[in-house]
């Protein structure tokens, strides 16, 4: 989960995890809460709806010893986040207060919850702009990103391309344009984030992946030949990187040239690393759930 690790963390994973996932713990705490006030206040039916789930939430998920134990059977660094989504936290908090606040018969009180519900809510979390960052168009991502994907596209002349990018718009760029193929996916990623490439993975021919990752990413020593061959094995024709990125000069040694630049940012093209980005063709196929196989 962005980075966060098990192996690194320990018992402090579940914490930083809760942090990440709930800009802090404040809508733990209410949660906490909420649960106290379910067990005293609340009808049999409530209890019977909410506290049973709650206890096997903090025996498992809120456990911070389960996931150094499950690290021990499975990788759960980015798979064991996801139980945050499921767990029933985002339902009791808002169940709870709208009952307190509905329940009063006065309406003084009933004003000053809701002020103070919503003075919860605003302090319990982190502002969604508290970094400044502002929404430059329609589409909420940085203007850049789609100078750089016109740039691409327009220089292939091709519907359907393949780029490298960093992190960030490697997770924004398909919202915006689902016809710019990644080299790398998202685990892939977050696996050259936490781990370096050992040279028994790097010699791997068959993940070619390896190669890019190691020296993008982790900036590790590879040779340029078998960089570029990755590129072509993956027809990976475009990087795009920060300017100022540590691997410029690499790339440009390894064959690519620039073909354009944003803001911020630096395109490079390999000549020669193309493929064939047909899509999938499903006409005929019939969903494992569909009518025809329930009738």
């Amino acid at each position: 989960m962005q980075g966060v690790n098990v192996f690194e963390n320990g018992i402090g994973y579940l914490f930083k995890c809760l942090n990440l996932y709930t800009s802090g713990t404040g809508f733990f705490v209410m949660y906490l809460f909420c649960l106290a006030y379910v067990f005293i206040k609340g009808s049999t039916k409530v209890r019977e709806m909410f506290i049973p789930n709650a206890v096997v939430l903090m025996i498992t998920v809120y456990n911070p010893f389960v996931p150094i134990v499950l690290d021990r059977i499975f990788d759960v660094s980015s798979e064991y986040y996801r139980l945050f989504w499921i767990a029933p936290v985002i339902i009791l908090v808002p169940y709870v207060l709208t009952t307190v606040i509905m329940d009063e018969k006065c309406t003084s009180r009933k004003v000053l919850y809701a002020i103070l519900t919503a003075a919860m809510f605003i302090l319990g979390g982190n502002f969604v702009y508290s970094g400044g960052h502002a929404a430059q168009n329609i589409y909420k991502i940085d203007d850049e990103l789609i100078e750089i994907s016109d740039l691409i596209h327009e220089d292939s002349g091709t519907e359907y391309t393949r780029a490298f990018f960093e992190y960030g718009y490697n997770m924004e760029i398909r919202q915006y344009d689902p016809k710019m193929l990644l080299a790398i996916d998202r685990e892939q990623y977050l696996y050259a984030v936490n781990y370096s490439y050992t040279d028994e993975m790097l010699s791997d021919d068959g993940m070619p992946e390896y190669k890019i990752l190691a020296v993008l990413v982790r900036n590790q020593n590879v040779d340029e030949g078998d960089f570029t061959d990755a590129l072509i094995k993956t027809a990976t024709p475009y990087v795009v990187l920060t300017k100022g990125h540590p691997q410029t000069s690499y790339v440009r040694s390894a064959g690519l040239r620039e073909i354009g630049q944003t803001g911020t940012h630096t395109v490079f093209k390999l000549d020669g690393a193309v493929g064939d980005y047909g899509l999938v063709d499903y006409t005929g196929a019939e969903h494992r759930f569909s009518f025809r196989r329930l009738k």
